[in-house]
């Protein structure tokens, strides 16, 4: 869900930031586009790497579980916006920053939103029709988790080892 959740947060933020065209999802249609106000959401790339971290929390009946984070999962999208002038741009851009939050609930985990850095290039260096336009990479630092239940106390044996030792020493025997 993780990438579904994040893609989808990205375009509402671009809409809400005022772009008035359909946004971009792929790289192929971006480059066929005659429009020279443009917007575009685009996957980059995901790193995993193993965790193991765990969590407690109680469940809405109470009952406590043990979360364990497996996987870190690391998403990474590149959001375009593109406009017939600079200060077109850098309004839309500037909007669509200030909009992003902290973070985004992902199956009730949280999730951080952390931008990396823009880049601004005019239309002789770019395969786009704007005049000019700001590229900014955007993470999203997920996870996959396993949910654990604990053990029941009834379902455990105590052995108490210091009263098992004292016998056999009494006894003579080891």
């Amino acid at each position: 869900m993780l990438y579904t959740e994040s893609k989808n947060y990205l375009l509402e933020k671009l809409k809400g930031a005022g772009l008035k065209s359909r946004p971009y999802t792929t790289i192929k249609s971006l480059e066929k586009s005659q429009e020279s106000h443009i917007g575009a959401v685009l996957f980059e790339s995901e790193t995993v790497a193993i965790n193991g971290s765990k969590t407690y929390y109680k469940d809405q009946e109470g009952a406590q579980k043990k979360r364990r984070k497996i996987f870190d999962r690391d998403l990474a999208f590149t959001v375009t916006i593109g406009d017939y002038t600079d200060e077109a741009v850098e309004t839309m851009y500037e909007k669509f920053m200030s909009s992003l939050d902290r973070g985004i609930f992902v199956d009730g985990n949280f999730v951080p939103i952390e931008p990396e850095g823009a880049e601004w290039v005019d239309k002789d260096d770019s395969i786009l029709k704007a005049q000019v336009a700001v590229q900014v990479k955007i993470n999203f630092r997920g996870g996959i988790y396993r949910d654990t239940d604990f053990a029941k106390v009834s379902e455990l044996v105590v052995e108490d080892i210091k009263k098992n030792n004292r016998k056999e020493s009494q006894d003579g025997r080891e």
